[in-house]
Order: C-alpha cells, then sequence, then structure tokens
C-alpha cells in the first residue's frame, strides 16, 4: 500500500487559512474603524466649510455701511413690526379719522381671528388645501380689529387716501355702509396688520447675508415715502379708563 505524501498540501494549508481568517476579521475590525474616519473626514470637511463661510462673511460685513444699514432696518420696523405696537396703532388710525373729520364710534381688537366667516367661506371654495398648521402662523403673524366710524362719505374717501400712503402696512377685508337719519353714513371697517417677529434656525452665524434685489430696493424706495402716522407718542390717561378715544 502506497503511502500518500501530504507534504505539498500542508505547505498551502497555513497560507489559506491565513488568507481566510484575514477576510474574516475585515469586516469585524476595520470596516468599524474605516466608518470612523469616514465620520471624522466629513466632520473636518464641515468645519473647514464653516471656517471658509465665516471668513466671507467677515469680507462681506466689513463693505456694508453699518449705518445705512441700521436706517433702512428702522424704516422696514416701521412697515413690519416685530411686534404688535397696538398702542401706536390705535392712537394713529384715531389721528387718521380725525384728520378726515370722522368720529371714531368704535374699535375693537379681534385676537387670533384673521377674517370674517363670510370671508374665510369664500377663500376655501377657492382652495381646500389649507392647512391648520398654516392658519395658526398666520393667525400669530396678523392683528385684526374692527373700527366704525361717522362722517361724510367724501371724508371716508378722504380716510381712505390716507390709509394708503399709511408707512405701516394696513389691509382692509370688509367695508360696510349705513346711512344715519342724520343724514351722515356709518362705516364699519374690518381691518388687519402684519407684524413678524425675528427668528433664528440653524447656523445663523455662518449663515450668509441676504442680498437685497433690485426688487428689494425698489420696495425701500417706495416705502420711504410713505408717511408714518403709527410713529406717534401715546399720552398718558387715568388708569381705569374704558373708553381712549373720550
Amino acid at each position: 500500500m502506497k503511502n500518500t505524501n501530504l507534504s505539498p498540501i500542508k505547505i498551502y494549508i497555513v497560507p489559506v487559512l491565513v488568507l481566510v481568517t484575514t477576510v474574516l476579521l475585515v469586516p469585524l475590525v476595520f470596516m468599524p474603524q474605516l466608518a470612523r474616519i469616514k465620520d471624522k473626514n466629513l466632520t473636518v470637511k464641515r468645519g473647514n466649510d464653516r471656517l471658509t463661510a465665516l471668513n466671507n462673511k467677515i469680507r462681506a460685513l466689513g463693505a456694508i455701511d453699518e449705518n445705512e444699514e441700521s436706517l433702512k432696518l428702522i424704516e422696514m420696523e416701521n412697515v413690519v413690526p416685530s411686534e404688535k405696537n397696538l398702542d401706536q396703532l390705535i392712537v394713529g388710525v384715531r389721528n387718521l379719522a380725525a384728520q378726515s373729520d370722522l368720529k371714531v364710534i368704535e374699535f375693537k381688537l379681534k385676537p387670533g381671528k384673521v377674517a370674517t366667516s363670510s370671508a374665510t367661506g369664500a377663500a376655501t371654495k377657492k382652495s381646500k388645501t389649507t392647512t391648520p398648521t398654516a392658519k395658526k402662523q398666520e393667525e400669530k403673524d396678523k392683528t385684526t380689529f374692527t373700527l366704525s366710524l361717522n362722517g361724510e362719505l367724501a371724508n371716508i374717501n378722504k380716510f381712505l387716501d390716507q390709509i394708503e400712503k399709511v408707512k405701516r402696512l394696513l389691509g382692509i377685508n370688509v367695508i360696510t355702509t349705513k346711512r344715519e337719519t342724520s343724514g351722515t353714513y356709518l362705516f364699519d371697517f374690518e381691518v388687519f396688520t402684519p407684524f413678524k417677529g425675528v427668528k433664528s434656525q440653524g447656523d445663523v452665524v455662518a449663515a450668509s447675508l441676504p442680498s437685497l434685489t433690485t426688487e428689494h430696493l425698489g420696495i425701500y424706495n417706495f416705502v420711504v415715502k410713505l408717511e408714518n402716522y403709527t410713529n406717534v407718542s401715546i399720552p398718558l390717561v387715568p388708569k381705569g379708563v374704558t373708553d381712549p378715544f373720550k
């Protein structure tokens, strides 16, 4: 019986076992290391990108006229304020009515309500895709009030003409007219005015500066020519007054 010579086979067994072991260990040992190295590289890249953005922003800020930008910000704050500023709004509208020879009969705020039921119904027919979240956001950014004025028809036209020239953004949803026995008219308005608080999201420090387009500059040039009727000083009144117009 011949003896089988296994020596050549033994020579290859050890290298093959080492190779198989190495292949099996790579996913278990080296792949997690590669994943961590990849994450570190991404972190470094994001850091470098942020540093580049900060350097670009520093150069852009250095080229800006601080006084000019501050004046522009103040002007636009008068158009859409970051707060409600109801006291100045009420006194400003009252002054507009007085200048138009109209008597303020009633002034009521409507917190949380944007439009009348009829206006809401009409809007619903046109678009049924409005979500509750969007409605809540709209209500947070607007103040709505009703205003009743008494006077001549020519004077109400004068009042509306002045409203169009007011720097603070005002919109009129509803106008109803009723003739009084005295010959004058009773005008009921529903007016809304937006306000927008400053909100910061994400990495504000490294975010690029917003650029002003020609359209933005055109709006600004139009706004600066309007009258700031709501920028008025508020006189002190005694406490407990139910009607501030008397």
